[in-house]
């Protein structure tokens, strides 16, 4: 692997079995892609817009996106190997970023 930065996967599922499961399988599937992937969340239980089916959310900075044809071949992986989970990509631009620093510095002036 290689000293990209990691992707961070983001699970909502109905069942805490079914979250371990699936962040299971995306590990296995982000090693045979060649790509770092880090678990950061599980939500267990209805996702807010009342859906219970499993979402997969891989966020990534456009850097990633743009450059690494893996990505892409690990979504769709994830979707193959996850055919009841809902599989997205978020692409984080430079402006997302920005804009999140500029939160984060203000939560810590006030």
């Amino acid at each position: 692997m290689s000293s990209l930065p990691a992707i961070i996967c983001e699970i909502t599922a109905p069942r805490s079995a079914q979250a371990a499961a699936l962040a299971e399988i995306a590990g296995l599937c982000a090693r045979d892609a060649g790509q770092r992937l880090v678990v950061k969340t599980l939500v267990i239980g209805r996702s807010k817009t009342g859906v219970n089916e499993p979402v997969l959310t891989l966020h990534l900075p456009v850097e990633l996106a743009s450059s690494q044809n893996q990505i892409w071949c690990l979504a769709c992986r994830l979707a193959c190997f996850c055919p009841d989970a809902r599989v997205s990509v978020l692409v984080q631009g430079a402006f997302a970023g920005a804009e999140k620093a500029a939160r984060t510095r203000r939560r810590r002036s006030a």
